[in-house]
This record gives structure tokens, sequence and C-alpha cells, in this order.
């Protein structure tokens, strides 16, 4: 009957219209309970620094629920775009925050981790008026975040901090790098006078030994341990963690169509601090590094990149890039799922998932966008580090 078929008719397009976008089904994913440590945890943490980028952001969205438990982002905001193509108009400090936070509250919900503002300067200087804007737009979104300041930041901007610790009541992470290292006593004198400013006792700061780039793992091993020894009250800080880096600056130039190794010297540096410390019985800090990418201040790349992957093994990060022709990255994924036994199985994670998947796509394929590469690379990453962390001693 006509009536029947009209009914039958809608009944489909309704099922249509109701299929769930991309979108909303990472925005579920991120309002998942997940019994997560919170703002105190021990060494069986890791602790993932980046820029507030979409690939890394979809990175941990996507991570296994238990895996979640295990990790707290200290996300790095980044400055507004000066390179906007016209007709576009860059956006304000503020639409830029709005946007760049609302994304990691779609993607993280509630989950803690440390905001950085440091990146959003006044002249030479982080700006003490940025951090007080960002961090209103993060309390007007209801994330939990945990300010981040240096040593080296100018009066004006520690206030600005104070007042976000006043208002939150959520500490602060002190992030001190090698210049902060190199006289004890002096080093103690400054985190004297920021507790004094603050008015906190160390059990409220997350305290982080950011080494940097150290692409040797001998200098992570050496600095580490040195950092840790010259840092006071560290029976008493909420956490400590000793963060470095591994992966270079730029890989454009490096050759294509093989798989270049990068040493994890962050990760077997730590280990070893981290193995030497439980033997002496000391403690022992969590460990951060920058994942995929290389720290540092923001640049922006006019360029898009060449194809690349970036496969995070036991001892090494092993690169591979293709020229732009299509099926590159499609060769890059099948090489890696056939031919390296450090592939880890489409099950590990959502990145693997999504590069065997690339690697079966039958015929000439798109290569996808750098963010997509960075999105399978990062979660890739991620889960593998947290798997290497739970499993020590």
């Amino acid at each position: 009957m006509p009536t029947a078929d009209h009914g039958g008719g809608s009944k489909k397009q309704s099922q249509r219209e109701k299929k769930p976008t991309q979108k909303s089904v990472r925005v579920a994913r991120a309002e998942q309970p997940v019994t997560h440590a919170g703002l105190g945890f021990g060494y069986k943490h890791y602790i993932f620094i980046a820029k507030v980028k979409r690939g890394e952001v979809w990175a941990l969205n996507s991570l296994k629920t238990a895996t979640k438990s295990s990790v707290t982002p200290l996300f790095e905001m980044w400055p507004p775009k000066k390179i906007v193509k016209k007709p576009k108009v860059p956006k304000t400090l503020l639409e830029h925050t709005q946007d760049v936070l609302q994304i990691v509250k779609d993607e993280w919900g509630e989950l803690p981790f440390f905001l950085d503002t440091q990146y959003i300067i006044t002249g030479t200087l982080p700006s003490p008026e940025a951090a007080t804007l960002i961090f209103q737009v993060a309390r007007n979104l209801g994330i939990q975040c945990v300010p981040v300041t240096s040593l080296r930041f100018s009066p004006a901007y520690q206030k600005a901090i104070r007042d976000v610790i006043q208002k939150d009541n959520r500490g602060v992470m002190l992030r001190i790098d090698t210049t902060d290292l190199v006289d004890k006593t002096l080093l103690k004198g400054y985190i004297d006078g920021l507790l004094t400013v603050f008015n906190l006792t160390p059990n409220s700061i997350d305290m982080l030994i950011d080494l940097a780039y150290r692409p040797n793992q001998m200098e992570v091993e050496q600095l580490g341990e040195s950092g840790l020894k010259k840092t006071p009250y560290i029976k008493q800080w909420r956490t400590i963690t000793l963060a470095s880096g591994c992966f270079p600056e730029s890989i454009s130039e490096w050759p294509y169509d093989s798989w270049i190794p990068v040493e994890r010297s962050d990760w077997l540096g730590w280990r070893a601090v981290a193995a030497n410390r439980l033997a002496s019985k000391e403690r022992i800090p969590s460990y951060g590094d920058y994942g995929v990418r290389c720290g540092g201040t923001p640049v922006e790349i006019p360029n898009a990149p060449d194809p690349n992957l970036r496969y995070t093994a036991s001892k090494q990060i092993i690169v591979r890039r293709g020229n732009s022709s299509s099926g590159s990255m499609k060769a890059i994924c099948r090489d890696l799922v056939s031919n390296r036994s450090e592939f880890n199985g489409a099950n590990f994670s959502q990145g693997d998932s999504e590069i065997a998947a690339k690697a079966a796509t039958p015929g000439l394929t798109t290569n996808n966008s750098a963010e997509q590469w960075i999105q399978w690379s990062a979660n890739h990453h991620v889960e593998k580090v947290v798997s290497e962390i739970l499993i020590l001693p």
C-alpha cells in the first residue's frame, strides 16, 4: 500500500538523519567515565607534552579507556596564526582561545590536564593579560586545567598565575629547565620566593624538570639525575616528572622510501634514572615526553609536508617519508604492516587500526592529511608509552 511504502521511506530517511557524526562520537567517548589519578599520581603515569593541536587531541580522545587513566597531558597554548589566507581575517586571542579550548573540552572531557600559556607573548615575555584571559575561558568551559609557570617569568605573570591558583584551587605546575639547575642554592631560593608569592606549600605543586630536546640517552641520564638531586623538597612535591624529547625539529631533508630510526633517548634515559632511583629507594619521577614531535616555540609551516609516518617501537621511533604522489601514504602503511617487525598489530591502538586500514585499501588512494598522520602516530605512541610504564617494577 502507498501509505506503508511512504512510512517505510520516512523511517529509513530518519535513520540516516540520526546517524551520529564523527564529532558526536568523539564527544561521547570523552564523556565516558574514566578512573583517573586526578591531581596526584606516582611514577607509573605519563605526561604527554603537546601543543593544543587537533592531531594530538584526537590521539588522546581515541585512547583506550584504561590507557586514559595513566595519562595527563601538558597542553601548550599557541598564538593565533599570523599566516591567514585571504579573505579570512585573523582571529582575536579570545576567539582563538575559545575555539582551541572547546576542542579540548570536546575531546578530553572533564579529565585533568596542565595548561602552559608561555608562548602567548607581549613583546618578548609571556603575557600576564593573556594568561588571565585564557584561564577565564577555561573556567567558563568548566574544564579541569592546572596552570603552568616557570621561575624566569615576570612578577606580573606570576601574579596572574597566583590569581588563577586562588580562583581554581588546583595548585600549579612549576616547569624548570637546565638553566635553573646550575646552582642548587639559587634554585631553592627562587623556589622559596615563588612559594611565598603563591602562598602554597610543595604538596600543592607539580614539579616538572624539562630537559627539552636531548638526542643522547646518556645526556638524559646525567642531566636528569643531577637535576633531581638539585631539586629541593624532592619528597614533598604533589607530583614530580622528568621530561625530555628525542624527535628532531625537522625531517624535511630526510630521504624518501626508507625507514630512518630515531633513538628514544628520552624514554631510555628516563628508564635508567628510574631504575637507579628504585635501587637506591629514592623518589622516582613520572615520565614525560613530546610524543612524535619536537617541542619548543610554535613555528608556522606555510607549506604542507610530504607524507610521513612516525612509529614508536621499544627503543626507536622509525620514520618513513614518501613523495606527494597518490598512494604514497598507503605504500608507507603497507610496508609497515607487511614488512616491519615493529608493527604491533591493528588491535594495539586506534592509530594502528587506521594504519592497517590504509594499508589494506585497494587501488591508489589519497594521502590523507598531515593532521591524520599525526593522529595515527601520536595515538600509537601514547598507547605504547603507557603499556611500557605499567609493566615497570
